[in-house]
């Protein structure tokens, strides 16, 4: 039997809440836009389930529009006193809530308002420009969930030669190779599960999972 989709609510459709909106309808979840100005309400309507044009810090409003919803998230990016009444009126009227923050403080309001969880797209966005600047070498970086980084990288001059399990990597470091890309000899590659006996050319890619701690001093050892 199929999973129904969950309901979710966007509420803010700046840069950051359109985008948002658009991947989930792709993941596969009912959307309801909501943003008080009606062109950008507008940019939406052909891309979600429903685009609504209302002042979301009307109580009845918005008790009104929401209904029967699983998620809502409130993106608001200009006015951070609205994103904090509006958070407060669905955490009141019992919907799971997230907010955007943009500093700590913020942060910290959301929280005592009782959001269930605080984004903060534009400090997130920092960290990983900023590792993925100072990173030599690495080709992609993902910041994951929980302190945890992954890392696309080549194969340092040193282990060039050398099998998977000759460089100890797990052991040494704390960091596992998720994933292996081989290259060919046509400059395309084979992507697969590393195997220990697989040995590193010039050229292959590595992709090294493990706490940014941990990366990080992989990357500076």
């Amino acid at each position: 039997m199929q999973k129904k989709p969950k309901k979710i609510a966007v509420i803010g459709l700046g840069t950051f809440g359109s985008s948002l909106a658009n991947e989930l309808i792709i993941q596969n979840a009912e959307v309801i836009a909501i943003d008080i100005k009606q062109e950008l309400v507008n940019n939406i309507s052909s891309l979600v389930n429903n685009a609504i044009c209302f002042d979301c810090t009307n109580e009845k409003q918005l008790k009104g529009y929401i209904g029967n919803i699983d998620l809502a998230i409130v993106a608001i990016g200009e006015d951070f006193g609205n994103t904090v009444i509006i958070t407060k009126i669905l955490k009141d009227l019992g919907v799971t809530v997230y907010s955007r923050a943009s500093n700590d403080r913020e942060e910290k309001i959301l929280n005592a308002v009782g959001a269930d969880k605080v984004y903060r797209p534009e400090h997130e966005q920092g960290i990983t420009e900023a590792r993925a600047i100072t990173y030599s070498g690495v080709k992609e970086y993902v910041r994951l969930r929980s302190g945890m980084d992954l890392i696309v990288t080549e194969p340092e001059k040193t282990m060039i030669g050398k099998m998977i399990r000759q460089l100890d990597i797990r052991r040494t470091y704390g960091i596992n190779i998720a994933f292996f890309g081989k290259m060919k000899e046509n400059g395309n590659y084979d992507y697969r599960i590393p195997n220990p006996e697989d040995v590193l050319n010039e050229g292959d890619l590595l992709w090294l999972i493990g706490s940014n701690q941990d990366i990080r001093r992989y990357r500076e050892r």
